[in-house]
């Protein structure tokens, strides 16, 4: 599928609905908000430095004067968009990231396993340069501030938190409640994470509002087993070397014990000989100790995504300081990486930074047919000349 096709499922329509509903161009009259949209995303997938001043360069481009025919400007100061960035509605970007999840979520090969991995991403920055954020006392942190992003990732971003306060410094607060507040369609979708969650009443919780979770406990968690699930013979994965498989009660701080039993599969890292266990509330019926483990490791895919938006699409780097400025390019990034990632599946792509370049080179090609066809010529012409010479 040609990025053409793709950014069609995000009409100005759309962007126009989006932008009335949320009223975000309220006493704008120049950086309207599908402006601003169409701007950040644009520079966002474009350079891999983006800043205010490659944003007012780029504005001038032959390329986003294609790509938004409306800009009624010639230019814009860096400054206005710095302003802008401060006050602008962040509702309306987050109605058109939830759109995006929705339009090319659609065209995407559902999951084998109905499964959402969890995890968190700091950025940090100077205490002078950032109002918001917390502080982590020690050393080199002293001076730092600190912001917390929690994501949701299945085959696509589909849940964001925005952390500020010092509460959500761990992650027992940060990832119980990204957890607690997704609400898949899939009722039984299975949340993986990692072992932020130490708190044992948090895994009540979870099991007493019917949420699947599979995670990682430390090895030196107290426990008192209930019945166990005997491996005569020690399960063998490409990795692991899996020895036991049985339901435990485990203990909270001041020896209380939790209200219902979970799930624990204890294995050995065949490489290295570390003990690993894995935590679950998923039944013996439900799943496999195999299983359960395979699942727990597609978690990292999540680490690969958080690489991803920090190296290809500039993720650490704060174009905007201000708490309204950062949310909106959190989920004008996020948008970028849906489409990223739609357009590696539908055309069988792999990798990131490959990919990435692929795409820009197909949006270039698309907007030279735009020059060519507004100029009286054959945009299909454009084709033949960039097809590759025979051998």
């Amino acid at each position: 599928m040609e990025v053409s096709q793709l950014l069609s499922l995000l009409p100005d329509d759309i962007l126009s609905e989006l932008a009335y509903d949320t009223n975000v161009n309220k006493f704008s009259k120049k950086l309207h908000g599908e402006l601003v949209f169409k701007l950040l995303l644009h520079c966002i997938l474009s350079f891999k430095d983006n800043s205010l001043r490659t944003m007012e360069s780029a504005y001038e481009s032959i390329g986003f004067k294609l790509l938004n025919a409306k800009a009624k400007s010639k230019s814009i100061r860096f400054s206005s968009i710095s302003e802008r960035l401060s006050v602008i509605e962040p509702v309306y970007f987050e109605k058109l990231y939830k759109k995006c999840i929705e339009q090319y979520g659609a065209l995407l090969s559902p999951q084998k396993t109905a499964l959402i991995r969890f995890d968190s991403t700091i950025v940090a920055l100077s205490g002078k340069l950032l109002k918001v954020g917390y502080q982590i006392r020690g050393g080199d942190a002293d001076h730092l501030k600190m912001l917390k992003f929690t994501v949701g990732f299945s085959n696509l971003p589909v849940a964001v938190h925005f952390f500020t306060e010092q509460a959500y410094t761990g992650e027992n607060e940060s990832l119980k409640e990204a957890v607690l507040s997704f609400k898949p369609e899939q009722k039984h979708m299975i949340r993986v994470f990692d072992r932020g969650i130490t708190a044992r009443k948090t895994y009540d919780q979870f099991i007493e509002e019917g949420i699947p979770f599979i995670s990682r406990l430390s090895v030196k968690s107290k426990q008192q087993a209930v019945t166990d699930n005997k491996i005569s013979t020690p399960i063998q994965t490409t990795t692991l070397e899996i020895y036991s498989d049985r339901s435990v009660y485990l203990f909270k701080t001041h020896g209380l014990k939790s209200k219902h039993p979970v799930r624990c599969i204890e294995a050995l890292r065949k490489e290295t000989g570390e003990r690993i266990v894995f935590v679950t509330n998923i039944g013996t019926k439900d799943l496999s100790a195999e299983e359960i483990t395979m699942l727990y490791k597609q978690r990292w895919d999540i680490e690969v995504f958080f690489k991803f938006i920090k190296q290809e699409l500039n993720f650490s780097h704060l174009v905007n300081r201000s708490e309204n400025g950062i949310k909106v390019m959190l989920y004008c990034t996020l948008i970028a990486a849906i489409l990223l990632i739609a357009y590696k599946e539908l055309n069988g792509l792999k990798g990131y930074k490959v990919m990435k370049q692929k795409f820009v080179h197909d949006l270039e090609r698309s907007l030279i047919k735009d020059v060519v066809f507004m100029c009286g010529g054959d945009p299909n012409k454009v084709d033949t000349f960039f097809k590759d010479p025979p051998e």
